[in-house]
């Protein structure tokens, strides 16, 4: 009689894990750039010193770039977010959200 195998058990890594906490409001728009950043790209300790200074000037490029967008988003969801309060005849409230 032979055995079916119903399923086999392997092990796997999870791969590396950043936590960043905030004590006043949310997390800035750097931590979240830095945090998007250690996802989009790691840099071996083992890669060749020129590979490794690419890659970490790579880095920092990206993380200006994920900032200013950062940014922007972030601008352009208070400007929704005030037209809507205005078209809703909110208009004070609309005012303190766009000073924000």
């Amino acid at each position: 009689m032979r055995r079916k195998k119903m399923f086999s058990v392997g092990v796997s890594q999870a791969g590396k894990v950043n936590v960043m906490t905030s004590d006043q409001g949310g997390l800035k728009n750097e931590q979240i750039a830095d945090l998007a950043v250690d996802k989009i790209v790691s840099i071996s300790d083992e890669a060749p010193a020129h590979i490794r200074q690419q890659a970490s000037q790579f880095r920092e490029h990206l993380k200006k770039v994920l900032y200013h967008y950062l940014l922007l988003a972030r601008k352009e969801e208070r400007a929704s977010i005030v037209h809507i309060l205005r078209s809703n005849g909110q208009k004070e409230m609309a005012e303190y959200i766009r000073r924000l």
